[in-house]
């Protein structure tokens, strides 16, 4: 079903807010998360519209435990030009409805709200227009998460144009990102074992500072919500017309979805409701480094210009890392 419903949002025509294709996403996707078996978040309605012109969607999956602070697993529907915008972000949108149906059948222990948030793309991104600001701000100024996990441009293969890169690391297409683990320290934990179950992918954690608010963790952070994003960063097609279902890297994206359940999971078991003062967890992105890249890491250090042979610092990630965010465009 990822991929039956990634074609379907996938419209030649776009999902453009105000434009016929995002009325014909928004139809389905109510008509999938009905189908699905979701509790609408509100109102018995899963749209939760706002401003006349715009329109969230958002359901809930019970869990078994009510007093349990919930998490929301949330993406953005509309596209930013009128085209199939596969990656951007119809991908992330299908891998969530994936979860949703295997989170039903199988109900966790934490309420999970699932969201599907309304014009993050230009003009609206970062406006109060913006999908996951309304969502945050109208709906959800009385709830705590456990966590927020944002998805977007998750289903290209990661690319670097520096050819001795892609010599030393033949992995290098499989590189994850994930920001936003500084949020809460018991997420470094979470996330470094979910990627550990997880074979396929080479996860990098990283401040969200080094490429500040990107999108629609941007109202959660600010309300000062643990959160992670989740996302591959820019690719060679992004709000291209290119951007469609064949650039989709369809086993990659069903192995994000394995670590994804993994993380749920393991969410379900450990106390988020304490110890969410953040921390610096610098060590641990240093180790998910050297695992992502492996043996050849000092040599891509210096392929990028970093000439120290060992990363041992915050000083030295921050070098380091502000050169990687560049490579992945984000």
């Amino acid at each position: 079903m990822i991929k039956q419903d990634t074609e379907k949002l996938s419209l030649p025509q776009g999902r453009r807010v105000s434009q016929p294709g995002h009325e014909i996403a928004l139809q389905y996707l109510k008509k999938r998360m009905k189908e699905i078996g979701l509790v609408p978040f509100k109102n018995n309605n899963f749209s939760l519209p706002y401003r006349g012109q715009f329109t969230n969607l958002a359901g809930v999956i019970p869990g078994r435990n009510s007093s349990a602070l919930p998490v929301l697993i949330g993406a953005h529907y509309d596209s930013a030009i009128d085209a199939p915008s596969a990656d951007d972000n119809a991908i992330s949108v299908a891998l969530i409805l994936s979860i949703s149906e295997i989170l039903i059948k199988k109900p966790p222990e934490r309420n999970t709200i699932v969201a599907f948030f309304d014009a993050e793309e230009k003009p609206c991104f970062l406006t109060e227009n913006m999908g996951s600001t309304r969502f945050c701000n109208d709906h959800c100024s009385d709830i705590d998460f456990a966590a927020v996990i944002i998805l977007d441009m998750i289903g290209h293969d990661f690319q670097v144009e520096i050819p001795p890169v892609d010599f030393l690391v033949p992995g290098i297409r499989q590189l994850l990102f994930i920001l936003g683990s500084e949020s809460h320290r018991e997420l470094p934990a979470i996330v470094e074992r979910a990627a550990a179950e997880t074979e396929g992918l080479r996860v990098i954690p990283t401040l969200t500072g080094y490429i500040g608010d990107r999108s629609d963790y941007h109202a959660f952070r600010k309300a000062g919500q643990p959160y992670l994003f989740i996302s591959k960063g820019w690719g060679k097609h992004s709000h291209k017309p290119e951007d469609t279902v064949n650039w989709i890297n369809f086993s990659r994206v069903e192995l994000i979805r394995s670590m994804l359940l993994e993380m749920l999971e393991l969410m379900d078991k450990t106390p988020l409701e304490k110890n969410r003062a953040p921390e610096d967890p610098f060590q641990y992105e240093i180790r998910m480094m050297r695992k992502a890249i492996g043996w050849p890491l000092p040599l891509i250090l210096g392929c990028l210009g970093f000439f120290r042979f060992a990363l041992c610092s915050r000083k030295d990630i921050d070098s380091l890392m502000r050169k990687v965010m560049k490579l992945a465009k984000f």
